[in-house]
């Protein structure tokens, strides 16, 4: 999946007149950004990453990549509802379409609870509408849940991506213990 940005990089670099070796360390030594599917570790086959995403733009894009690089593996994604706008009802529908790239969706509670209900993300409604698109989907209301949960249905080979613009409560850290 990186060898057509690595070909574009070299193409760029080399139009700008900069030696190939020095293309090469430079791509070599990459380590991507933090954050953007930031691999945080692995546990039992379990790898879980790290994603700031949280419209549902790069929710979809973050999971395309995910399974494009990864093709046959399970995916998860969990989320948490965080930022001023993914707390939102606007984003209720493109949130339930962007979700559809994964096999398997926790939705935590959304983290501003002060919004109006009319005005807040539905779990319940955001759950329904995956279920009713064939992707098994669940809101588990806090931390530890989404930790036990999940640790207790991973399986060697699934790719867990946590997705939120928060710290989430130390999620990555917890879920790759539990997985231990």
């Amino acid at each position: 999946m990186l060898e057509p940005l690595v070909n574009d990089g070299l193409a760029v670099g080399t139009d700008l007149g900069l030696p190939l070796d020095v293309l090469r360390e430079g791509l070599l030594a990459f380590r991507g950004v933090k954050r953007r599917l930031e691999m945080v570790g692995e546990q039992r086959g379990v790898i879980v990453y790290d994603d700031f995403a949280h419209h549902p733009t790069a929710v979809a894009e973050t999971l395309r990549a995910v399974r494009g690089a990864a093709p046959g593996q399970r995916v998860w994604a969990i989320f948490e509802p965080r930022s001023a706008s993914s707390c939102r009802r606007v984003f209720q529908k493109d949130f339930a379409t962007a979700f559809t790239g994964a096999d398997r969706v926790v939705i935590a509670t959304v983290f501003r609870s002060s919004l109006p209900e009319s005005e807040r993300l539905s779990e319940a409604e955001l759950v329904a509408d995956l279920a009713a698109a064939g992707v098994p989907a669940q809101h588990l209301p806090d931390v530890d849940t989404i930790v036990q949960t999940v640790a207790a249905e991973a399986q060697s080979g699934d790719l867990i991506v946590v997705m939120s613009n928060g710290g989430f409560g130390g999620i990555h850290g917890k879920l790759l213990k539990a997985l231990a």
